[in-house]
């Protein structure tokens, strides 16, 4: 965090001719901003330095590009950026390319609203591009309690889901059961007790065979393990022959960061289809990566059904850009309920 500094000097920046100027309210500090801080995916980001970070935002319209016609100056609005973009919204002005906005859901806050859009775009690209998520069918979230888990299961309701389970923490349990309306008995407390005897389930699958979980069409991994644990238990929850694997927690952007683009592009390639095979060969499941990016009729339906009141944005806490620093130590500590956003 000590390499987070504020500065004072930042031109406001020029509009692309599909770009609209965005004066920032509020802009989240995502688990992203933290590792690339920390130096994830190095050779991906250390050409852009220095960044300015923040993927998600949530302002108000002051300015457009030639071409940028769908929102009047002084709409309010919400979106997400590229994780690649070199000038993020942890800023007073962001440029934004204005398929990728869309408007402010008026019943919620800035804060709210700086809070949801990438952790939407990760969870709809992952259940509805990777794993091709129907209606009728059973999700199982590794990591249901993150914000990516919470906005993924109502999205998956969304879409008419017939039963969303998946991993918590005893801090986020009580919250996902109000909020979210998931059952206890669809919920694996990974460090506390479970079962209403009062005996401890040491695991996913014993958690399933617990509370008689029927096979699952779909699991998404948002926690991973540097062994690749959770993935083989995930996999062994799955429908043979149907069910679909998708992890948050692939190893193209390790690859790339370690090998440069290129190198570390081809490497994952190669890495992927051999997971593929595996999965396929001992599970009789398929499995694939997931990577977040921008997709404009996406976000044009996570706008929409903030606005009619199908997504609840996750607890917030706010803190002033200028504790920037803070905010990294935060996200990292974990200790933080909800998401913390920076508010200039």
């Amino acid at each position: 965090p000590e390499v987070v500094r504020v500065a004072t000097d930042v031109p406001v920046p020029r509009l692309a001719p599909d770009e609209v100027l965005v004066r920032v309210a509020a802009a989240s500090v995502s688990p992203l901003d933290a590792r690339v801080r920390a130096g994830y995916a190095r050779a991906l980001y250390a050409p852009m330095l220095p960044l300015i970070l923040g993927r998600d935002v949530s302002g108000e319209v002051v300015a457009r590009g030639d071409n940028a016609r769908a929102f009047p100056i002084g709409a309010q609005v919400f979106g997400a950026l590229s994780p690649v973009q070199p000038r993020g919204a942890h800023a007073e002005f962001v440029a934004v390319t204005e398929a990728h906005l869309a408007p402010k859901p008026k019943t919620w806050t800035h804060a709210q609203a700086a809070a949801v859009p990438f952790a939407a775009l990760t969870a709809w690209r992952a259940l509805f591009t990777d794993a091709h998520l129907k209606k009728g069918e059973r999700l199982l979230i590794n990591g249901l309690g993150s914000t990516v888990g919470g906005l993924a299961a109502q999205l998956a309701r969304a879409k008419g889901a017939a039963a969303v389970a998946g991993s918590v923490g005893k801090r986020s349990r009580a919250r996902v059961a109000e909020s979210l309306g998931i059952e206890n008995d669809h919920m694996w407390t990974y460090d506390e007790k479970n079962a209403r005897d009062g005996s401890v389930l040491k695991s996913l699958n014993a958690a399933a065979e617990h509370f008689a979980w029927e096979p699952f069409d779909v699991a998404l991994d948002l926690v991973g393990d540097g062994k690749k644990n959770s993935e083989r238990t995930l996999a062994r929850l799955l429908r043979r022959g149907q069910g679909r694997l998708v992890t948050a927690h692939g190893d193209l952007a390790r690859l790339v960061g370690e090998f440069g683009v290129a190198r570390g592009a081809a490497a994952a390639s190669v890495e992927l289809a051999r997971k593929k095979v595996l999965f396929r060969v001992n599970e009789d499941v398929s499995y694939t990566w997931s990577v977040m990016r921008q997709d404009a009729e996406a976000m044009r339906r996570i706008g929409e059904y903030a606005c009619e009141g199908v997504l609840i944005p996750p607890r917030v806490e706010t803190m002033a850009l200028a504790d920037a620093a803070d905010a990294h130590r935060a996200t990292e500590a974990g200790t933080t309920p909800g998401k913390i956003v920076l508010e200039p």
